[in-house]
């Protein structure tokens, strides 16, 4: 048995990850230099044949992805000699090639036939006997300590934290996971197993966890790859206190309240601190957001043998203030601008306050929204809207302020819960009255769960949200409502790029529907009433015009809806894509929605173009079931996808 240590470059390919890209980058180079050197000559114009004698298809794949000779193709050299330089340079390639996929004994050469037009290159790799892997065991430097505290943590778990589990203890494998023995194993799967050792101690309270040494040897006599990785698993250690740096408008203790930990009382877990990271990058407060473990400063024995490891988060605050504009443009409503300002720290604890100035043919007025996070819980936010609107619509004209208050809290991972106050009073004019006094009041609660992946251009997850608004008010005389919706929405990447969803292809889907019960529909004020049509509902459509009608034939609203809407998203380019829509839904008098009956469809194209800001719209419908006056086709210009 002889067993050789691979530590030559370009042996097995596990000196560094992508063995045969560094050597396709320290070819390429000279080889480009060389053939641009070159002076005189015709160029030599070349074919590429690659062969792979007793292996897989996949290797012949590979092979060309790596090729100089493919990659130059395109870039013909000026002599034989030039070729023949590239051609050397990818039986390197594809040596390394080889050995990276567990091919030890594998060969490669090539041949020019310079007879014929184009001159043909074959290149011929020869796999041979493909290795396995032999054993891969983990060896620790000093046994790893493992404090009472680890081994009997509890931690809270469904809606509100009403729930505990146990979590399990540390765990020391003494053979490598993400790999089998006695299987090939590709090079750059082993040594992302090996890297992946420490980062998984350091998810479990072992912050200083390291790979000591990691030898990497041949037996051939029996076709094996083995490998043995020393380990240091360091001290095991809490989550300290955070060491704030760079604030300067900002105050460092809300950027210490927004940790998802107390200091030692969970143990180190690399995971969540990058969360945090994270957290604190999604504010808009900071340009940049750095953390790192303050080693120097580990107190040791702070809680049943565990030491207490320091975090220190180092920002770069942003601009605080901000001015902004969009724009719209509908075929039956017309242009619209809403002009805004946003202050993002108006407290210095990361309030958000923002004015909005809508003015469009059916809305002018002025808006305003506060949003405080991290409101007595940093699960918690605090949303107060306010507004002054003056609404001029085919339904009805109306002059009227509102004002809301919600708390907000995240209950698990997915799922969020709200309850809040709102209430609106003015005077309103619809086709069937004249201008009176109306206003309501009440209490309202939600539940949403949101697992989309992108919030202004998703291709994968879903969305749920339930809202139930019960309300009393006047309008020539009181009433008392209740009213709910529900909206879902969902998408689906079919494609995957990286092991991620590809946004080349996304099917989009939503369907949504409400209810209002208490009250007759000639009671309610016009503004409360349900209404579809337009580029939020059904596309295709006027604005409101979907459902009852009054004796003008005008949308009067009604007391119930439903909608569906379906998309194909596709991308011609990275910013360019086209996106045809099939859109349903109806506004019914009664208190409950007939389920998937009685609707009218509008169906369309349109484009999108991508920005960092999210996709710039285009959309143009037409009605499958044209209303009389209605033009036959409606056009949509806006920032953001219709849902």
């Amino acid at each position: 048995m002889l067993l050789l240590l691979l530590l030559c470059l370009g042996g097995c390919g596990l000196l560094g990850k992508g063995g045969s890209e560094d050597a396709l980058s320290s070819t390429s180079t000279p080889e480009a230099q060389a053939d641009a050197a070159w002076q005189g000559g015709d160029p030599i114009v070349y074919k590429t044949v690659i062969k792979v004698q007793g292996g897989p298809k996949a290797l012949e794949e590979k092979m060309r992805t790596l090729s100089s000779l493919e990659r130059l193709a395109k870039e013909p050299p000026d002599s034989m000699l030039a070729l023949e330089r590239r051609a050397r340079a990818d039986v390197k390639t594809a040596k390394n090639l080889l050995h990276a996929q567990c091919y030890y004994d594998g060969k490669a050469d090539f041949t020019i036939e310079e007879s014929v037009k184009p001159v043909r290159v074959l290149l011929t790799l020869t796999p041979g006997r493909r290795y396995t892997l032999g054993r891969a065991n983990i060896f620790y430097e000093t046994d790893p300590v493992v404090p009472d505290f680890f081994k009997h943590r509890q931690r809270e778990t469904g809606f509100w934290g009403l729930e505990t589990e146990t979590v399990p203890p540390p765990s020391f494998p003494r053979v490598l996971p993400g790999v089998k023995v006695g299987e090939p194993v590709i090079a750059d799967d082993l040594l992302a197993a090996v890297e992946a050792l420490p980062e998984k101690l350091q998810k479990q309270g072992y912050p200083l966890a390291e790979v000591l040494d990691s030898s990497y040897t041949l037996n051939r006599n029996v076709a094996q790859l083995n490998a043995d990785i020393l380990v240091r698993s360091g001290p095991p250690a809490l989550l300290g206190r955070i060491e704030v740096r760079g604030v300067d408008d900002v105050n460092a203790e809300y950027v210490r309240r927004l940790a998802p930990w107390k200091p030692d009382e969970d143990p180190w877990d690399a995971e969540l601190v990058e969360d945090y990271a994270n957290y604190l990058r999604a504010q808009g407060l900071f340009r940049k957001v750095e953390t790192k473990p303050l080693t120097e400063e580990l107190q040791p024995n702070v809680r049943e043998g565990a030491a207490s490891l320091p975090l220190e988060v180092t920002v770069t605050e942003a601009p605080m203030r901000s001015v902004g504009a969009g724009a719209r443009y509908d075929t039956d409503t017309g242009f619209g601008v809403e002009g805004t300002w946003e202050h993002r720290n108006l407290f210095h604890n990361g309030e958000k306050f923002k004015l909005s100035v809508p003015v469009a043919t059916e809305t002018q007025g002025l808006k305003a929204a506060f949003e405080k996070p991290a409101f007595l819980s940093r699960e918690q936010r605090l949303l107060v809207d306010a507004s002054a609107l003056h609404e001029n619509t085919s339904a009805y004209e109306s002059m009227a302020v509102s004002a809301s208050g919600d708390i907000e809290r995240r209950l698990s991972r997915f799922w969020w819960g709200s309850v809040g106050l709102g209430g609106e009073s003015g005077s309103i004019k619809d086709n069937e009255h004249d201008e009176k006094a109306y206003g309501f009041f009440g209490p309202r609660a939600g539940v949403r769960r949101d697992t989309r992946n992108n919030v202004l251009n998703p291709s994968d997850g879903t969305q749920l949200a339930v809202t139930l608004k019960p309300y009393t008010g006047f309008y020539g005389e009181s009433f008392n409502i209740v009213t709910g919706t529900i909206a879902a929405s969902g998408y689906y990447a079919p494609f995957r790029k990286d092991g991620k969803p590809d946004d080349k292809l996304v099917l989009a889907g939503r369907v949504e529907a409400g209810m209002l019960t208490g009250a007759s529909l000639h009671v309610i004020p016009a503004s409360l009433r349900y209404y579809a049509g337009g580029a939020g509902s059904v596309r295709g459509y006027a604005y409101q015009s979907l459902g009852p009608r009054d004796t003008s034939d005008d949308p009067l609203g009604g007391r119930s809806y439903q909608l569906v809407n379906l998309e194909a998203r596709y991308k011609i380019t990275d910013d360019v894509g086209i996106v045809p829509f099939l859109d349903g839904g109806m506004v019914y008098r009664d208190e409950l929605p007939r389920i998937l009956g009685d609707m009218n469809w509008g169906a369309g194209l349109g484009m999108r173009y991508y920005t960092p800001i999210g996709p710039v719209r285009l959309d143009v419908g037409v009605p499958l079931q044209p209303i009389d006056g209605d033009p036959p086709v409606q056009i949509y210009v806006s920032i953001g996808q219709a849902f």
